[in-house]
């Protein structure tokens, strides 16, 4: 068995090193100049902002009464990603582009994760952007930030065959930045936790609770319920299994009151007093409960999910992606909960959404237009529920039997009920840089003990304001 969940942990992983080595490069330019897209490639600089917006929908089949070229037309959608399901879902994407336009044909250019981003920056700085690009809650905010993107909303506008309504109103409110929407939305992933129902039944527990507004299902009944999972079974004084992992420390982070930045954006959010209760109370799930493993103690035992399908994991918190995998594995009884709530907060949904752009700079912006109403649409949004295995963007899609519908986990109404609390991380440009490069890091030494949390967040801090001070020019 492949773990689908370790791999996109990895890719993830891959992503933040490349972003962070990207986005450092802006961090000492003033607002002015960051926000005209200036970034360093292969030792030069390029100017995205001065590229030309070619097929921008002031012309072209955009415009009433005129029609697109029947010239034959090549197409390059850029992606990461280079799982097999991904390529295969591609290659189908393309193929219903030429069923439907025969004079155009669409490549595929995939590259692992950690090379995503050099990848389009270094095509932009040559001239030859991708047609289209892959987007998610990481690329959006930087190639925004480099105005790299087309608004999508005038091809929108114009086009009669084309509604935003179709998809989950929050994910086009949170992608929509000063009036402009730059990404078509494909997909979401929302934050759940993950949860082994046999463990569950050996130890007297109930299922997880459904609701994401039932307030019985907090901070403390987790810890009950985590301490009630974690069995030391041969008395070495090292458990055996359990109760509780946790890869993804910002949504705990959100859900206790507390962000990375100020409300303002203007300074590092960590100190406030939610902020620093929720990463204590994450830290202590490790250091003083003992009922999530350190890095120690379970190296070289594989990922979330490897732990999780060996049942040395009772618990993990991760997105929708979790679903392919887990449902491909043989005897396992799982199912799926909301995030727990903190004591005096409301629910939070934290989510990551993906879809596809249109770089500027491409000769071809209309025909990419079309594309991405095929990458978006019924058909495609199926795949995404069914072969891939997140929630799609179309609401009445999520809420059929293409997702809602199927057998596993039992209780997937959980994902699409975490739609109306849906949350994102901070959209501003150097949002990776300042989660990979200035946070992560430090926090990272509180939760294996060799730093007090208050002492992490005071290292972080500065880090993150001089980022920010880099971005606003301060």
């Amino acid at each position: 068995m492949t773990a689908r969940l370790g791999g996109e942990h990895q890719e993830c992983k891959e992503r933040e090193s490349t972003h962070r080595r990207l986005t450092m490069t802006t961090r000492r330019l003033s607002r002015r100049h960051f926000l005209q897209g200036s970034a360093l490639v292969a030792g030069g600089a390029f100017m995205v902002a001065c590229a030309p917006v070619a097929g921008d929908p002031g012309a072209g089949a955009a415009d009433e009464g005129e029609s697109m070229s029947e010239e034959p037309i090549e197409l390059v959608a850029q992606y990461w990603g280079t799982r097999p399901e991904f390529i295969e879902d591609r290659e189908i994407l393309a193929q219903r582009m030429t069923e439907k336009f025969p004079n155009v044909t669409a490549s595929q250019n995939s590259v692992p994760g950690g090379q995503y981003g050099e990848k389009v920056l270094t095509a932009i700085a040559a001239g030859t952007p991708p047609d289209t690009m892959q987007l998610n809650h990481r690329w959006e905010p930087f190639f925004r930030g480099q105005e790299a993107l087309l608004n999508v909303i005038p091809f929108a506008d114009a086009d009669d065959e084309f509604t935003f309504d179709v998809f989950y109103p929050r994910i086009i409110e949170l992608g929509t930045t000063e009036g402009q929407l730059v990404t078509v939305p494909r997909g979401w992933n929302p934050f759940v936790i993950y949860y082994n129902r046999a463990l569950f039944r050996e130890a007297g527990l109930d299922d997880l609770p459904t609701s994401w507004e039932n307030d019985t299902w907090n901070w403390d009944s987790f810890l009950e319920t985590a301490q009630a999972l974690t069995v030391d079974s041969d008395g070495d004084g090292r458990a055996d299994v359990y109760g509780m992992f946790f890869p993804y420390w910002y949504p705990f982070l959100r859900l206790g009151g507390g962000d990375v930045l100020s409300d303002d954006q203007q300074s590092s959010g960590l100190g406030s007093p939610e902020a620093l209760a929720a990463l204590q109370w994450l830290a202590d799930l490790r250091l003083t409960h003992g009922v999530s493993p350190t890095p120690a103690e379970i190296e070289g035992l594989g990922s979330a999910q490897d732990l999780f399908t060996a049942g040395r994991v009772a618990m993990f918190t991760a997105g929708a992606w979790g679903i392919g995998a887990l449902t491909r594995v043989e005897g396992l009884d799982w199912d799926v909960g909301p995030l727990p709530r903190a004591a005096g907060q409301p629910p939070v949904g934290y989510t990551q959404y993906y879809g596809h752009g249109i770089p500027k700079g491409t000769q071809s912006a209309d025909w990419s237009w079309e594309y991405l109403k095929i990458i978006s649409d019924e058909e495609s949004n199926i795949t995404v529920a069914q072969t891939i295995g997140d929630v799609p963007a179309m609401r009445h899609i999520a809420e059929s039997e293409h997702f809602a519908g199927l057998p596993k986990p039992p209780t997937r109404q959980v994902f699409i009920d975490s739609a109306p609390h849906m949350q994102v991380w901070p959209t501003i440009a150097p949002i990776t840089e300042i989660m990979s490069r200035a946070i992560t890091p430090e926090l990272n030494l509180a939760f294996l003990g060799e730093k007090s949390v208050e002492d992490a967040v005071a290292a972080a801090g500065p880090q993150v304001d001089e980022i920010l001070a880099a971005l606003w020019g301060n």
